[in-house]
């Protein structure tokens, strides 16, 4: 490792350990509420669920969290922890360019950004999935590259990426239906010859053992094979409740509290109820097509929106604080240092890279899969924080040395 790559990590650890400081033990995010109950049920029991009840949702963030509450209550440590994998994140991304690349500058330039981007920093101290999930996914799909690249002559590379690409959907349920699409896209990289059949069934196979196990584990303590059962609740929240969403997710709850299917919903079991939420989802959007289409278009504004938006109010409590003691202002200033520069010169820098599409094409599709999952559902700018690692890719590959040979 060179000087200047030591550098940049000692910064971005800084970074991210003063911001952690900083937050101390208060909550910022609501959704901090479920993700450090589950933690702390599974630090305490062993057991994963909150408040007593049977947890159903991906364990990762809550094992991860709960190993420091088994330890000391406060919320620091986590955060501490969480600084930590950020920083080890950015050396992944800088290292994924490298090695995919081949360039020494754009390795460096992406170490560089990945290090000071500002929402990696906000959302490595809030306690949820963000950061976890980004760690996984960015390994998971530079390990399918790699052997992409290579051809599939290492079956351990293939192996690394189911694995990885299963611990990513064990922290976030929305890279399992990415992750299958990139099965049948490899189905054609191996039906051209590209890549071995024996790789694409290793990591498929890898894959699908790990997220059998977690869907095996919730058949047995509640009767459903599934990844989550949230699914159903957020299509409705961005489908029939979209503009109650809109002002804030409690006040869609709220409505949705209301309504005929939320109480025929609680007399069901959780997998049945699942169902319920998502058929009534579905049904809404066949009746209101126009509708439809013009939610998915705020949808995607939603998606590539920056933070924080200006023309939504947050009610600060003691259970949220998004701000962090910051104004909203200047948060808004600093998403506009960053964000146009990623997003456009990200995708500069795609647009030169298409001629190794066979090699790069996991990293777009888990772009733009990510992108149509929430567009489907509920989006918003922190549910892009995933996709930013793709763009740091495209803009620090603009800085390549050579231009990167054809595949």
């Amino acid at each position: 490792m060179s000087a200047a790559e030591k550098a940049w990590l000692a910064l971005a650890l800084t970074l991210r350990a003063g911001f952690a400081l900083w937050l101390g033990d208060g909550y910022y995010q609501t959704d901090e509420l479920g993700f450090t109950g589950a933690a702390r049920q599974w630090a305490q029991t062993g057991f994963f669920g909150s408040g007593g009840g049977v947890f159903l949702g991906p364990p990762l963030p809550a094992v991860f969290f709960g190993s420091f509450f088994r330890f000391s209550s406060r919320f620091l440590w986590p955060r501490l922890g969480q600084a930590v994998v950020g920083t080890f994140t950015a050396w992944l991304i800088g290292r994924m360019t490298l090695s995919l690349t081949g360039s020494r500058r754009a390795g460096l330039a992406a170490l560089a950004v990945s290090c000071v981007y500002p929402f990696f920093i906000y959302y490595g101290g809030v306690l949820m999935s963000e950061t976890l999930y980004v760690t996984m996914s960015v390994a998971g799909l530079w390990a399918l590259c790699e052997s992409l690249a290579e051809g599939g002559s290492r079956l351990r590379t293939a192996a690394a990426a189911g694995l990885l690409l299963a611990a990513a959907a064990l922290c976030r349920a929305e890279c399992a239906p990415i992750t299958a699409v990139l099965w049948l896209a490899g189905l054609g990289a191996c039906w051209t010859g590209r890549w071995r059949m024996k790789a694409l069934l290793t990591a498929a196979a890898c894959w699908l053992f790990v997220l059998g196990l977690w869907g095996a584990r919730n058949k047995v303590v509640d009767g459903l094979f599934s990844l989550d059962t949230h699914g159903g609740m957020t299509l409705l929240h961005g489908t029939m409740f979209f503009d109650a969403n809109e002002v804030d997710t409690s006040v869609a709850m709220r409505e949705f509290q209301v309504t005929d299917i939320y109480r025929r919903g609680q007399t069901l079991d959780s997998g049945s109820r699942n169902r319920l939420y998502l058929r009534a989802g579905l049904s809404f959007m066949a009746a209101n097509p126009g509708r439809t289409i013009r939610q998915w278009g705020r949808k995607t504004v939603n998606f590539w929106r920056f933070y924080p938006r200006l023309d939504k109010r947050y009610d600060d409590n003691p259970y949220n604080n998004p701000n962090a003691g910051f104004g909203r202002r200047a948060l808004a200033g600093v998403s506009l240092v960053f964000e146009p520069a990623l997003i456009l010169g990200g995708l500069a820098g795609w647009w030169g890279l298409r001629r190794r599409w066979v090699t790069f094409q996991p990293l777009f599709l888990f772009l733009i899969g990510t992108m149509c999952i929430h567009v489907l559902v509920v989006s918003q700018m922190r549910y892009r924080l995933p996709v930013m690692p793709v763009l740091i890719f495209g803009l620090a590959s603009l800085f390549s040395e050579r231009r990167p040979a054809q595949s």
